[in-house]
């Protein structure tokens, strides 16, 4: 009896042991169950793709909301104290990753994350060079350790190059543009350079918010431009219907970087497959959170083109815009 008793003792011992190390385990994976943070600085097409982009890939990896990490969706509605309470947040609330979508996004994020405490991988950025976090070039040891990603510059160039195709007599363009966008700064740069290249005049009418966007439009169209142009800005395009507008009264084609809008006095868009881009993104982001040291990863410009071609504005287009049979 006391043999049967001292077996029994034992065994409950043993198993209140495991028992105990096996809760011990268990709160340790609670612990180490990754938070990982999707930040956007508002809700439209490109962005919204680029985020489709970064799920699909992240599913893919075996990264999905619940199944042992925890993934969480902000967005900042284009309101910057908005975007700078959201960065405050991720640092402190220590997730693990976050991935950011737009330059904006990925400004106000580097900024709250200076001491690096959260992995930090960007997309859908104009030119991350110019964008003050830190990048200084395209090679591994040129970012911070805990700052990597993807840079997606807009056609700019081919975008002109197509419109003096189209119309090999096009003179004057004009553009609204956003100051405070170094996105947009660093588009308008390059059409610039290009319109000198090609014999186009660029005017220019610079904003600061989406309220100033249809005045400054008319304003263009007042001074006779062929086209209006609108390369990447966040504030624009979040407005884009009043570019539409001013182009159809004007009755001259809208040119954008980006084929979400291609609808109305829209002529063609000419961008990147958002879609595409953030999963590219995603894909670097588990890469990342599975040990791929950042010091091995450069900032790469990704552009996987997209052509979206609008026949029907041409019926509202008073000026000889003859699209090549090819498109």
């Amino acid at each position: 009896m006391k043999s049967i008793s001292k077996s029994l003792f034992i065994l409950f011992l043993v198993a209140g042991v495991l028992l105990l190390l096996d809760l011990g385990n268990r709160e340790k994976g609670k612990k180490d169950a990754l938070k990982i943070a999707v930040f956007k600085m508002t809700t439209r097409p490109s962005l919204d793709d680029t985020e489709d982009g970064v799920f699909e890939a992240l599913s893919q990896r075996g990264y999905i909301d619940g199944q042992g990490c925890t993934i969480q969706r902000f967005s900042a509605d284009g309101d910057m104290v908005t975007a700078n309470a959201i960065a405050q947040n991720i640092v402190s609330s220590r997730f693990d990753m976050v991935v950011t979508i737009s330059t904006p996004a990925l400004q106000v994020m580097a900024n709250a994350n200076k001491k690096g405490d959260v992995l930090h991988v960007f997309c859908t950025v104009t030119d991350p060079y110019v964008s003050g976090v830190g990048i200084t070039g395209t090679q591994p040891d040129q970012h911070p350790p805990h700052l990597v990603g993807i840079g997606t510059f807009q056609p700019v160039e081919e975008t002109f190059t197509l419109m003096k195709q189209i119309k090999p007599d096009l003179k004057k363009v004009g553009t609204v543009w956003c100051t405070s966008e170094t996105c947009s700064e660093a588009c308008v740069r390059l059409a610039r350079k290009k319109c000198a290249e090609l014999g186009i005049e660029l005017l220019e009418m610079s904003v600061e918010n989406t309220t100033q966007i249809l005045e400054a439009a008319m304003s263009l169209t007042s001074r006779g431009v062929e086209a209006l142009w609108v390369g990447g800005d966040n504030v624009v395009e979040a407005a884009i219907d009043q570019m539409i507008n001013a182009a159809a009264k004007a009755r001259i084609p809208l040119i954008i970087n980006n084929t979400n809008s291609v609808y109305g006095n829209t002529l063609f868009g000419l961008g990147a497959k958002y879609t595409e881009v953030g999963y590219l993104a995603g894909q670097m982001a588990a890469d990342v959170l599975e040990g791929k040291p950042t010091s091995e990863i450069g900032i790469r410009n990704m552009v996987p083109l997209h052509l979206l071609v609008n026949p029907d504005a041409l019926n509202n287009i008073h000026d000889k815009w003859k699209l090549p049979e090819e498109l």
